[in-house]
């Protein structure tokens, strides 16, 4: 479930800064063009943690930057002050839940202890937290430097449009991403969070493999890697495949008032029912910047 929300949910960077298809080949960056556009929009994907001395960008993503006229991403990125509307998300309001009860004793006890041991808070001050919340926190974990040295590739660039006067606009709320997680039952969430524990080893080296990966900038090799997993079986539609569909209206949309510059996790891009495929099917030429 990690490798998931790792490329295809930037909402954990809020709560962290608070608190197979068609070959592509390898390249993140892909021009848009044709079908009536007057002049080329890109594509980029991105993971949406990594270690800050991990992070950089190759000359064509900076250029494609700066050529366009605006930038859009998953979600608002860049307000996080409204402390009180993030609490609401992430917390449950039925006075009845409670996070312990999603695991058995022996599941909790364990779990517990791991957060003791390598985050130094014990589970009790989150009981009424919502799964989503330990799931970020793992996450947080598995990224290997200090919390004040992860970076989001996505709020840097959009930290550079910021730089450059563009305007930046969304593809989703946080409201609506929540939604996504919120709609996923909580003991199924849970099962995921115990899966994640038990090999917590493996789940690192993938950690680890999925950064490289993206580094190497092999779209395929990503794709294929956040595809097989078994968590994401019956969530595909719902985490990856509706949303690309969602989006490609709205990216249209904002290509046809100008050079436009999309950034959203890598593995949204590729398969035949991500956003690279899509796009050609409604008559764009998408092709690969390298």
């Amino acid at each position: 479930m990690l490798r998931i929300i790792r490329t295809i949910s930037p909402l954990l960077l809020v709560f962290i800064f608070q608190i197979s298809g068609n070959a592509q080949g390898k390249s993140l960056l892909w021009k848009v063009s044709g079908k009536g556009l007057t002049t080329p929009s890109y594509l980029f994907g991105t993971v949406h943690m990594i270690c800050k001395n991990e992070l950089s960008f190759a000359p064509a993503v900076t250029t494609a930057l700066q050529n366009a006229q605006s930038m859009c991403m998953e979600i608002d990125l860049m307000n996080n002050d409204d402390h009180d509307n993030m609490r609401a998300l992430i917390m449950h309001t039925d006075a009845n839940y409670s996070l312990r009860q999603l695991f058995d004793s022996t599941d909790y006890a364990t779990l517990n202890r791991y957060f003791l041991d390598s985050l130094q808070f014990n589970l009790a001050s989150l009981d009424k937290a919502k799964p989503f919340m330990l799931t970020t926190l793992l996450l947080a974990k598995q990224i290997p430097c200090n919390d004040e040295d992860i970076a989001s590739p996505d709020r840097v660039l959009a930290a550079m449009a910021i730089n450059q006067k563009k305007p930046i606009a969304t593809l989703e709320t946080v409201e609506s991403q929540m939604a996504l997680f919120d709609s996923i039952p909580d003991t199924a969430e849970a099962a995921m969070i115990m899966h994640i524990l038990r090999d917590i080893k493996a789940n690192d080296k993938e950690a680890h493999e999925l950064t490289n990966i993206w580094k190497q900038q092999d779209l395929d090799k990503l794709y294929q890697l956040v595809i097989q997993s078994p968590d994401l079986k019956d969530y595909q539609n719902l985490m990856l495949f509706q949303r690309n569909a969602a989006w490609v209206p709205r990216i249209e949309q904002l290509m046809k008032k100008g050079s436009l510059f999309v950034a959203v996790g890598a593995a949204h891009l590729a398969g035949n029912k991500g956003l690279i495929s899509l796009l050609r099917k409604q008559g764009y030429k998408v092709e690969a910047v390298n």
